[in-house]
Order: C-alpha cells, then structure tokens, then sequence
C-alpha cells in the first residue's frame, strides 16, 4: 500500500516536497553534497601535502623550478669544467703564488682576508679547497674549509660560530640572490645554513669549535642521484 494513498492531493504534493527536501538536506548534511565533498577533500589534501613538505624541500622545488642557472664557484672556475681544467687553474695560481699545497696535499689553500701590507693576520682565514666531482671527472660542486689562523680554545671570537657569521655576509657579497635559511641537519649539534639560487646550492656548517664547511653544489646533479 503507498504510504500517501488516502491523502488529498494537496497534502500529498505538501508531503512529498517537504520529505524530499529534508531528505536532499540531510543528505547534504552528511556527505555535503557529492561536488562539494569532493573539493574539500582535493584542497585538504594539498594543504595536508604542502604541509608535510619541509620549508628546505619547499625552498628547493621554488627555486628549481625557476629555470635560472647559476654556475659560478670560486676563482673563475664553473661547474661543468673538467678535473682536468680544475687542476689547470690551480696550477696557476700556484704559479702566481696566490694558493698553496694544503695539508697533505689534498686540498689547495688559499689565505683570506690577510693584511700583506701591514702583516696583520687577526682575521685572516685559510681558507682549504677541491672541485666535488662526479663519475665522469666533471666538476659539479666545490668542498671547502675555513678556520682563522689565530684560532686558540680561549679565543672565543675565533671560534666556529664567530666564523660562520662572518663567512655568511662575504658569501651574501658574492654570491648575491637569496638570503641564508637555517637548517637543521642530523648529527650536528648546531643549525646548518643554507641558501638556494636557481640550481646553486651553498651550505656551510660548523664541523667543530674551530673549522666550518662550506659545499656549493648544482642541484640538478645532486637531485638525480
């Protein structure tokens, strides 16, 4: 038997819009309609991906997908040259007597902010420096090290983090674009620093009291290994 059979058909119509309607709203209620459920669950997703994402693993889609190239390391040379190139570049300004042999041999050295004229060393820095290569010998980055000469364990202004402050704003001067961003990197009691242009990276970080790392790597290499 219908469940409106014996209404008049005024109430039957009152009846049957009434329950359709409280039944399209509670369902929409519940479920909050097929379209609208589906677009809050796309845009809780991203929210929820973008989140999961760190800020560096964000700072580095940001910045490669800019397209822009950045190439330049130190002492003219680029990535992209060959070992062979790297040592020819060293050899003259060894030559020239710019850089030395670094402790056994292998790192070039070079000494930074010395005074020659006046021979005041109380900033200078020896700087110690190799090309970071890939399988084919074709340079992709450079592995450096800094520590101030008049470094002592009671000097505490020449220590590793009174370095790095220092070691950030010549970096800043040379390598214009982006600031540093600190970075937090497992086994170091101390933040790392870090800052992305284009596919350039440089990232410094105390080692000890004393030395403080600096890398400078393409991340098109680095993200395809």
């Amino acid at each position: 038997m219908s469940l409106i059979k014996g209404f008049p058909k005024k109430k039957r119509h009152n009846w049957f819009r009434t329950t359709l309607g409280q039944k399209l709203s509670e369902s929409c209620a519940f479920s909050f309609c097929p379209t609208i459920k589906y677009l809050w669950l796309l845009g809780a997703l991203m929210v929820a991906f973008q989140s999961c994402k760190s800020e560096y693993q964000q700072y580095v889609d940001r910045e490669s997908g800019t397209g822009e190239i950045r190439d330049s390391l130190i002492f003219g040379m680029r990535m992209g040259q060959t070992k062979k190139e790297f040592y020819a570049i060293c050899w003259e300004l060894n030559k020239q007597k710019v850089i030395t042999a670094g402790t056994g041999n292998q790192y070039a050295k070079y000494v930074v902010d010395a005074d020659t004229i006046s021979g005041d060393l109380s900033r200078a820095k020896d700087m110690l420096f190799y090309g970071i290569f890939d399988e084919d010998d074709v340079m992709r980055g450079m592995d450096m090290k800094y520590a101030y000469q008049t470094w002592a364990p009671w000097n505490r202004d020449r220590h590793a983090d009174s370095l790095m402050n220092q070691l950030r704003e010549q970096y800043l001067q040379g390598y214009p674009g982006n600031d540093f961003m600190e970075l937090k990197v497992e086994g170091l009691k101390a933040p790392a620093l870090v800052k992305i242009d284009g596919n350039r990276q440089i990232l410094m970080y105390p080692v000890n009291k004393k030395d403080v790392k600096v890398r400078i790597e393409d991340l098109r290499y680095k993200l395809e290994k």
